[in-house]
């Protein structure tokens, strides 16, 4: 016996081909970016960004922004800064997963010390057919 069944649409979770060696400069550099004029909504699943190669002396400032509205300007949703090496045990940053319909943006810059190389990873999860 046949039955018809009826589910929402699936996310299709994927590494972004924005992932990579990023090169810091002294001013904030765009890393990832994700905006849509559809509004359709989609997860930014989040990010890896390796910090092993900072050394003492070191200055890396990390910004996430959105658009919260359509036609929107981008705010900030969170920032933080790291100085110096990074524990051995721990020198990778993870940013949390963060649903949005307008725009996610991820930048760097590094205000102190050598400039620095540091390897991302990005995740984002976008209904299948639209990625």
């Amino acid at each position: 016996m046949a039955h018809a069944v009826s589910s929402a649409p699936i996310l299709r979770l994927k590494r972004s081909a924005q992932s990579g060696s990023k090169g810091m400069t002294a001013a904030y550099v765009v890393v990832y970016t994700e905006s849509t004029v559809s509004a359709m909504a989609y997860i930014f699943a989040g990010a890896e960004l390796d910090l092993t190669t900072m050394a003492a002396g070191d200055i890396i400032d990390i910004r996430v922004r959105k658009v919260i509205v359509a036609g929107g300007a981008w705010v900030n949703h969170d920032e933080w800064q790291y100085t110096g090496a990074q524990p051995t045990g721990h020198p990778a940053k993870h940013i949390n997963p963060i649903p949005n319909a307008y725009g996610v943006e991820v930048s760097m810059r590094q205000t102190a010390g050598t400039l620095r190389t540091i390897d991302t990873e990005f995740y984002d999860a976008k209904r299948i057919g639209t990625n």
